[in-house]
């Protein structure tokens, strides 16, 4: 691997209590010579501090933004500074393993793919709860009462861990090589995807070019969770999962690929917000109660009041910063 071969492109995921680590992770396993695209979207003082300092020691190439981005909005700002074979986008939460690039490249090199995605683990200890190894992503036609429905199967792999590469339908943005040619060809990553399904739009998008995508075990990064959540989060946090752009994603989701509202969509919608209930009230702000029954009890007792505060931030956000939406 040709260090100027890959540009590292990381993004805000949903918080930046790991960004830090993360990045200090990036830096020690990186070889020197490859450059560092940061994409930095309204980080705490802290955070920023420490972002700007190793800016100015050289290390990463700093773009800051004073306001909240959307992972896809910041994924094709840094994109747009990429001129290498390769990117590789990694979400600020993600710590990565020693010789996690070179398997990466060495499998795009081989195959040709467009996308190649590292076995991905979750949470502490790190590397070793799987989190995913590949997936099932594809759109089937079946009839049912005499019309033909269209719907997404959209399954998550955990275990079968092959030894070497294999094909896969689907790789995940917590870290995902992509050759720059083949970002190109779909127009770059859909904005009006606000929150989530970004990666099995795009490897869908990739899939219908004829282009490939790979899962390339030997390499290993671990995603952090932010449990228990940090005040400085919370913002950043209750916007990037809100249920305004939860809901505004996946219906885009379903007219851009033509899909029926079926069970899977219905689910989608009914869970609006799970990640706000558990990661951020019980496991965060309302910790400070002790019995897990006890917290399950006040957040139910607290989420009328605590949807429409979200409501009201997703608002505010909209009405301060008007998407300028690339749409692909």
């Amino acid at each position: 691997m040709q260090a100027q071969d890959v540009t590292l492109v990381v993004v805000p995921r949903d918080h930046f209590s790991d960004a830090r680590e993360s990045l200090d992770s990036i830096l020690a396993h990186t070889d020197r010579g490859v450059r560092i695209v940061y994409v930095d979207g309204n980080s705490p003082h802290h955070v920023a501090r420490h972002l700007r300092a190793h800016a100015a020691q050289g290390r990463i190439e700093l773009l800051r933004q004073d306001r909240f981005l959307t992972p896809n909005e910041a994924r094709n700002l840094g994109a747009a500074r990429v001129t290498s074979t390769y990117m590789v986008f990694v979400d600020n939460d993600v710590v990565v393993a020693p010789g996690w690039l070179p398997p990466l490249v060495a499998c795009a090199e081989a195959t040709g793919g467009a996308v190649v995605g590292p076995l991905n683990f979750e949470s502490r200890p790190l590397h070793e709860t799987v989190h995913f190894a590949g997936g099932e992503v594809r759109i089937e036609s079946v009839e049912r009462d005499g019309r033909i429905e269209r719907r997404l199967i959209d399954r998550i792999h955990k275990t079968g861990i092959p030894a070497t590469w294999r094909a896969t339908d689907c790789a995940e943005f917590h870290c995902m090589l992509v050759r720059r040619d083949a970002f190109a060809r779909v127009g770059g990553l859909d904005e009006r995807l606000l929150s989530t399904r970004e990666n099995i739009d795009f490897c869908l998008a990739l899939r219908a070019l004829g282009e490939t995508v790979w899962l390339e075990p030997r390499s290993h990064i671990t995603y952090l969770p932010p449990a228990p959540l940090r005040w400085s989060d919370v913002p950043y946090f209750a916007l990037r999962w809100s249920d305004a752009w939860d809901l505004a994603s996946f219906h885009h989701l379903r007219d851009k690929w033509q899909l029926d509202e079926d069970d899977y969509f219905r689910r989608q919608y009914e869970n609006l917000g799970w990640r706000r209930r558990g990661l951020m009230m019980r496991d965060s702000l309302l910790r400070w109660l002790g019995p897990w029954r006890l917290r399950i009890a006040a957040e139910r007792a607290l989420r009328p009041l605590e949807r429409r505060l979200n409501a009201r931030l997703a608002r505010r956000h909209a009405r301060r910063h008007p998407p300028s939406l690339h749409a692909s």
